[in-house]
């Protein structure tokens, strides 16, 4: 999710649950929404770095422990008690809700490390939302219109400021996120119900569209191929909105064998959901890119990862490396 939605989602958070925090209090619960994101800086240090590191130690249970002892002993030796004795579980609050926004995404977010690399993934929001984002800011802003409005005519609200439209927007938005995980569901069953090219699917996913909850991109996986349709899922109705993209799968070859095992292969592969390998003869022997097509089904626009082998003509690896993703479209 991006940090002006996260940003906006903790300020409602604190409206909602926390009112009477003083305003260092609340820089302080907005910041710790925020800053799980700081991760993306690993992308300057190249696609390496940023499959190692992206969503992974600061997307955490621990790094959420960590900011709420932090909280805690802000709060706890703060001189003239300036730090509110609640800062500690709202921060564990606000961080916990940037966990689970991101959960709800399809990046995949590492929540046991370092005990485990595992990513989990929703596959439930795209990492732009903005019918989420409408949603919260409206919950903030409207509030103070009505609140503007009543001071004009001399009313007094005995309530803590904003904190009723806080619940309204955080309600909503809980159950537009349900709507979405319906809808995803009805998508995913729709894709394993149904036969391609007389294969039957060994694995789907349906990724989430930015401009609509009710598109979906999906990709199944059958024992030949991978392939890629756009999806409308209304309801209980799910219906096709694009012809199936077909991609075969290379045959088993010594090049494609000795590509798999390469130290760039072996990294990306742990992280792909979906790899689809293109094996191209060279005049000096192979070259090899694996792609996610994951980022090509969700129309991934940046940050987006693949691994580059070549191979001389005996099928032993020269170099591998992980690239920059220019063209989702395209192979070499």
């Amino acid at each position: 999710m991006d940090p002006l939605t996260h940003g906006v989602a903790s300020f409602a958070l604190q409206r909602a649950l926390f009112p009477r925090a003083p305003w260092r209090c609340v820089v302080a619960i907005v910041a710790a929404g925020i800053v799980p994101d700081m991760d993306w800086f690993t992308a300057s240090l190249g696609p390496w770095d940023y499959l190692r590191w992206h969503r992974t130690a600061t997307h955490s249970l621990v790094f959420l422990s960590a900011l709420v002892l932090a909280a805690f002993l802000l709060s706890r030796f703060a001189k003239n008690g300036s730090w509110n004795g609640l800062l500690a579980p709202a921060v564990g609050a606000v961080t916990l809700l940037h966990l689970s926004l991101d959960l709800c995404q399809s990046e995949g977010v590492a929540l046991l490390w370092p005990f485990s690399s595992r990513s989990f993934a929703l596959d439930w929001l795209p990492t732009i939302e903005p019918w989420l984002l409408t949603t919260l800011m409206a919950a903030i802003a409207l509030p103070e219109l009505f609140r503007l409005v009543s001071d004009e005519i001399g009313a007094r609200n005995k309530r803590p400021r904003g904190q009723n439209g806080a619940v309204v927007g955080l309600t909503l938005a809980a159950l537009y996120i349900g709507l979405r995980a319906l809808l995803h569901a009805n998508a995913v069953t729709a894709l394993e119900a149904r036969t391609i090219a007389g294969e039957t699917p060994q694995r789907a996913a349906a990724f989430p569209d930015s401009t609509s909850p009710f598109h979906w991109h999906g990709v199944v996986e059958t024992r030949s191929a991978l392939n890629i349709v756009v999806m409308r899922s209304m309801g209980g109705e799910v219906s096709y909105a694009s012809g199936i993209t077909t991609l075969h799968k290379p045959e088993p070859s010594p090049a494609l064998a000795a590509a798999q095992s390469a130290q760039a292969a072996v990294r990306f592969l742990k992280f792909a959901r979906f790899p689809k390998a293109t094996v191209q003869a060279e005049s000096e022997g192979f070259s090899v890119e694996i792609q996610d097509l994951k980022d090509q089904a969700a129309e991934t626009k940046s940050r987006t990862v693949f691994a580059d082998i070549d191979l001389d003509k005996n099928s032993r690896v020269v170099s591998s490396a992980l690239q920059w993703q220019k063209d989702l479209g395209s192979s070499r």
